[in-house]
């Protein structure tokens, strides 16, 4: 089949327009893909802006965060100052108690002993009233013998009278043997008058020794239950301080905890830019509250503790890698200064660990 020329024409004029068509078409669609990832990249790069954006705002917040747990830190201060000064007035209280307790155990001995002695006193005073009776028995038969002795003389003058001159001699002893006897019964009336008068003021002071022992002995009682009762104070005071003491050393850790998150925090502000302070303003570990505790007489009752004694190793490494990864930031090593900061997170893990060892031991 033949086709004209014209036709020919035609076709091929149709022919090459479709094929400008196509490249035109073919120019626009690169042009579209060029645009397309252009876009695809900005919108990548927007992405990663954003993703850094959050993940820098989110740090921010983190450090801010760490930052308001400062005052939560200073309030736990406030409560372990607070209940370690109540812990040294209870140890003061107990030792004001522990001194009553001696001295009142002392009254309780002496009163024992004068008890004793009073005891001793009464068999004396009524050994002593006894041998006043023996005196005054004794006074009563010399009284008897002295009236024998004047009615003896009185017969004896009589006799002398009748005799006359012969019997004046006789008279004249028989008058003085009369006299003495009469002076004799006198004597004996007022030494028997004075033994009835000791008799009755050793009768009296029988009765007031008697009345000092069952006061004694009631006041003897009143002390041992006061003693008792003391011995119980006592004991709830121990119990007291012991667990004030507890309080306080568990306030104490709850506080360096609290140092230490703020003070990472601290590290984290300075690295993250966010923070005016510069790495002179970080202590040591001898020098934080921590180490300070560490070094002190405080310290005492858990020096002979393992979690104690392995606590000063991981302690100075918080505080050496926190301080590196700071000097290395500085001086733009970041990815080192990350592995110091890693460093830093692990040893403070261990730190807090061994606090809880600590804290419930």
């Amino acid at each position: 089949m033949f086709v004209s020329s014209k036709t020919y024409l035609s076709i091929k004029n149709q022919n090459d327009a479709l094929v400008k068509e196509i490249e035109t078409l073919k120019a626009k669609n690169k042009t579209l893909f060029d645009e397309k990832q252009h876009l695809q990249t900005q919108l990548n790069d927007q992405r990663k802006n954003d993703i850094q954006v959050f993940q820098e705002s989110l740090l921010t917040s983190s450090i801010d965060c760490i930052t308001q747990i400062e005052g939560v830190r200073q309030t736990v201060l406030e409560s372990y100052l607070t209940i370690d000064e109540e812990s040294k007035v209870s140890y003061q209280i107990n030792e004001l108690l522990d001194n009553s307790n001696v001295s009142l155990k002392h009254i309780v001995h002496e009163m024992e002993i004068m008890a004793k002695k009073m005891g001793s006193m009464t068999e004396n005073i009524s050994g002593l009233s006894s041998m006043a009776d023996s005196i005054n028995t004794f006074v009563v038969t010399i009284s008897k013998i002295s009236d024998q002795t004047n009615l003896l003389a009185l017969n004896a003058a009589i006799e002398a009278a009748r005799a006359g001159e012969a019997g004046r001699g006789f008279s004249v002893v028989a008058d003085e043997v009369r006299t003495l006897a009469t002076n004799t019964n006198q004597s004996a009336q007022e030494v028997s008058e004075l033994v009835k008068e000791i008799i009755a003021k050793t009768g009296e002071t029988v009765e007031s020794v008697s009345d000092i022992q069952q006061n004694n002995a009631q006041l003897s009682t009143n002390f041992d239950s006061l003693n008792n009762d003391y011995s119980a104070i006592i004991s709830h005071c121990t119990k007291m301080k012991d667990t004030i003491t507890s309080a306080a050393t568990r306030s104490f850790i709850q506080t360096v905890k609290l140092d230490h998150i703020v003070w990472k925090g601290d590290v984290y502000a300075v690295a993250n830019g966010t923070s005016k302070k510069s790495i002179d303003d970080f202590t040591d570990h001898t020098m934080c509250r921590l180490g300070k505790w560490y070094n002190s007489e405080q310290a005492q009752n858990f020096k002979k503790l393992n979690a104690f004694k392995q606590l000063e190793e991981p302690h100075r490494e918080v505080h050496r890698n926190g301080v590196e990864a700071l000097v290395l930031i500085h001086n733009g090593e970041r990815s080192k200064a990350i592995k110091h900061i890693n460093k830093m997170e692990a040893a403070s893990e261990r730190v807090m660990n061994l606090l809880d060892e600590l804290d419930n031991h």
